[in-house]
């Protein structure tokens, strides 16, 4: 058995718009069969104008095929305390499909998208942790932050 890392390219953006339409299924959120297509269009759109520049991923590959993938999103705000240069970093969609996992993929692609994110100078990075991930990203250097005065929240339009 042969593990490689590669960061994604353009020729990869079906690939990851089907990534990210699997993660989202495997979180529970499954589209009707007759938006897939619309989804799929918006995801490589949006790819298409972003990736290595907004938007960065790396694909964990086992024997030619392509098993994990994750992605680094860049985004800027104004000066705060924790983000003096403005310069932030999300990580998302850390996917391994499941005949891969327990081989070491999410950990070669976590590492690699925060040496990326150290790379770009960013002020910090941040995620959602999953339980199964918890124990990864702990082992990484994230931590969780105490619960906030005023929690975010969100209105969807």
């Amino acid at each position: 058995m042969t593990i490689e890392f590669r960061p994604a390219e353009q020729t990869d953006i079906p690939f990851l718009a089907k990534a990210r339409l699997d993660f989202l299924r495997a979180l529970g959120q499954t589209l009707p069969e007759d938006e897939l297509d619309g989804a799929q269009s918006q995801i490589e759109g949006f790819l298409e104008t972003r990736l290595n520049e907004q938007i960065f991923a790396w694909i964990g590959i086992v024997d030619d095929k392509p098993a994990a993938v994750g992605f680094l999103q860049v985004y800027n705000v104004m000066y705060h305390p924790h983000s003096q240069t403005g310069r932030n970093g999300r990580i998302i969609n850390i996917l391994t499909w499941s005949e891969y996992r327990n081989q070491g993929l999410a950990r070669g692609i976590m590492e690699r998208l925060v040496a990326l994110a150290c790379e770009l100078e960013l002020d910090y990075v941040a995620l959602d942790a999953s339980p199964e991930g918890r124990h990864l990203y702990e082992s990484l250097g994230f931590v969780e932050l105490p619960p906030q005065v005023h929690p975010p929240m969100t209105l969807i339009l």
